[in-house]
């Protein structure tokens, strides 16, 4: 019986190393985005779901979310193939789809 409890204390243990920055934040509405998107100059929504079709062979976004990943903005795309499937695709938002 006495197992159960130690099981539940190493785990604790684990999670109380040291902290590290988490460095890659998403936001949850696009009130808040369109603050970051106008004070950083980045591309607009619309012209990245613009830009994702004719770069991603006509595949349609289904949605789009603004996050910060190590310093940097990227639109997290989420897009349906040709084919039905999906995927996630993360470009930057400040020059989306340049290679």
């Amino acid at each position: 019986m006495w197992r159960l409890p130690s099981i539940a204390l190493f785990a604790a243990a684990i999670n109380l190393g040291p902290a590290t920055a988490d460095t890659n934040k998403c936001f949850t509405t696009w009130s808040e985005a369109a603050v970051v998107v106008r004070q950083e100059a980045l591309v607009a929504v619309e012209e990245v779901t613009s830009l994702a079709r004719a770069s991603l062979d006509g595949a349609e976004v289904v949605k789009t979310t603004l996050c910060e990943e190590d310093g940097r903005y990227v639109y997290r795309l989420l897009v349906r193939e040709a084919k039905g499937r999906l995927k996630t695709v993360s470009v930057d938002a400040r020059k989306p789809f340049e290679r």
